[in-house]
């Protein structure tokens, strides 16, 4: 995790083209094709600005946040956002990219889920610290990381719930 995560410990920090272009350049270099640069010190900070960079087949198990509100804004690339019913029915679907939705912003208690559409998606995303072990709940419906089998299981049922729900 130490390479796919870097907190920022300068006063100042400045973002242009050339460090999107490295983000995007580290996360290749990454067993898991994530990269994140956080511009605040520290998981307990109270407020959290990253810059996130995820790869095309990357698995974001879907959670939701009792405490916080979240927001993401397109830097790069494109993504596919879901939202869910507890149950885990599929209650939204849009597109985060520059030729669609610019910004999204969910509010507390609401499972929500991120595909990448191109090869590689940097997205900056702001919410509330600190970050705990509880800041994030998962749902029992969709299966954690690590289980490589049936997150392949999961994501190919979900493919077929996102074309179902998109021709409603």
């Amino acid at each position: 995790m130490e390479k796919e995560v870097f907190f920022n410990q300068d006063r100042l920090i400045k973002i242009n083209d050339h460090v999107i272009r490295e983000l995007k350049e580290k996360a290749k270099e990454s067993i898991s094709g994530r990269y994140r640069l956080c511009l605040q010190h520290s998981p307990q900070d109270k407020l959290h600005e990253m810059y996130i960079v995820r790869s095309r087949g990357d698995y974001g198990r879907p959670d939701k946040h009792l405490y916080t509100t979240e927001s993401h804004t397109i830097v790069d690339g494109a993504m596919l956002v879901l939202l869910f019913e507890e149950d885990g029915q599929i209650k939204e679907i849009f597109e985060l990219s520059k030729k669609s939705y610019h910004t999204y912003r969910i509010d507390t208690n609401t499972y929500h889920m991120q595909i990448p559409l191109t090869e590689q998606v940097v997205y900056y995303e702001v919410k509330l610290g600190p970050f705990t072990e509880k800041s994030n709940i998962f749902p029992a419906w969709a299966p954690e990381p690590q289980d490589v089998q049936k997150v392949a299981e999961f994501m190919k049922k979900l493919e077929e719930k996102i074309r179902q729900f998109q021709e409603k």
